[in-house]
């Protein structure tokens, strides 16, 4: 997830951090109002279960809601009823920070405090079900299978023309990071399965056939990520298609035309019932600098400012090790940046649910990781640095 609402994400009391929010939030005498576009607002109530939370639910009105009074017998009222409401809590639900920071102007004219009675959507929900529920609900976790790969990508946000030599992740350390990762956490809405080139990984049938009949309860969407460059076999796609798995494509149809079989690929996997998404159509690359045009020195003040502009959103699970920010695992992996217990929470020693949550939201000794040095960041917000998509380096540069 990405955290736009907490700045000051310096450890100071780990396990406590969030417990004034938790207080505001899980007062029952409040009313919550989810404000955003209607779709987006329907989407996060039934993604997180506020339905059957018992909780006093309301909608802001939208252009598209003007002639309903309720959905599912939540009322839909105008923004004028909520602002009236003494004791309203505002949900902005949009995962946009550009219309994040517009609600929050908005609001904050109207006399509602930030993480008082003015909520960050995807915050709010993860701080209600770990103080309110007492589970631990995480959006996005990657997972690293191979550097082996069919494209030699040279902005690759995993460095894998970096990498000196082919990287295979044991199958029997993906059990057991399994294993590690789900006694900790509840339920991950996204579970990413990234190379390199997932397809290539040569025990993903028995990995993810693991993942399934093991966890397939806690997880809402085993993925994995593909370049469109080769065809899945006949196994592969039957073990995508009962196990309900996601197929990525990232679109490089025009940086290698050549190579890229996007459609093809597309086509084979739903023939047999595979779901596919396929990403990055139309879009650019940022350069992130690192290893190379790094970004000028910062102070420790800026550093934090760079690290809540970029709020990176992909946290990467690997050896028991819960990453904050999966370019900074990509880094180490190779050898080309070194380890720092700052930049990780080690889910083979003792650590609360709470203390897992508020570094998920970005907390550290530091506030911010130790790659945020050398990397320019991974949203337009930190980082102007536009580059075409998967352009191919030569083999052993």
């Amino acid at each position: 997830m990405r955290n736009f609402s907490i700045q000051d994400t310096v450890w100071k009391n780990p396990g406590h951090e969030l417990d004034n929010i938790a207080e505001n939030i899980l007062n029952r005498n409040h009313h919550f109002y989810f404000y955003g576009k209607g779709d987006e607002i329907l989407n996060f109530i039934r993604k997180h279960e506020f339905g059957s939370s018992g909780m006093k639910l309301n909608i802001i009105r939208g252009a598209q809601e003007s002639e309903v009074s309720d959905y599912d017998g939540i009322a839909i009222v105008s923004e004028q009823d909520a602002a009236d409401d003494g004791n309203g809590i505002i949900i902005h639900v949009s995962h946009d920070r550009g219309e994040w920071e517009q609600a929050l102007d908005k609001w904050r004219k109207k006399g509602y405090e930030l993480n008082r009675n003015l909520f960050q959507g995807e915050v709010f929900a993860a701080v209600y079900e770990v103080y309110g529920l007492g589970e631990l609900r995480i959006d996005r976790i990657e997972i690293f299978l191979t550097s082996i790969c069919t494209l030699n990508c040279e902005k690759c946000i995993a460095y894998i023309p970096y990498f000196k030599k082919p990287k295979i992740t044991p199958l029997q350390q993906l059990k057991e990071d399994a294993d590690l990762l789900f006694q900790r956490v509840d339920y991950v809405h996204k579970l990413k399965l990234l190379g390199g080139e997932g397809f290539l990984y040569p025990y993903l049938i028995e990995y993810v056939d693991y993942l399934h009949t093991v966890y397939g309860t806690q997880i809402g969407s085993v993925r994995i990520g593909t370049n469109g460059t080769i065809f899945p076999n006949k196994e592969l796609l039957e073990m995508c298609r009962r196990n309900n798995v996601i197929v990525d494509i990232s679109d490089y149809t025009q940086a290698v035309p050549n190579m890229c079989m996007l459609d093809e690929v597309k086509d084979v996997c739903e023939e047999n019932g595979v779901a596919v998404d396929v990403k990055r159509t139309g879009e650019q690359w940022l350069d992130m600098g690192f290893p190379v045009n790094l970004p000028k020195e910062r102070t420790e003040e800026e550093l934090r400012d760079h690290f809540h502009k970029c709020a990176m959103f992909c946290r990467q699970f690997f050896n028991g090790k819960y990453y904050f920010c999966c370019s900074n695992f990509a880094a180490v992996h190779t050898g080309m940046f070194s380890e720092d217990a700052n930049d990780y929470v080690d889910f083979r020693k003792e650590i609360s649910k709470k203390e897992i949550l508020e570094f998920e939201l970005g907390y550290s000794s530091k506030g911010h990781t130790t790659f945020c040095n050398v990397c320019r960041g991974g949203s337009e917000e930190a980082n102007p640095c536009k580059i075409e998509v998967a352009r191919q380096m030569r083999r052993g540069m």
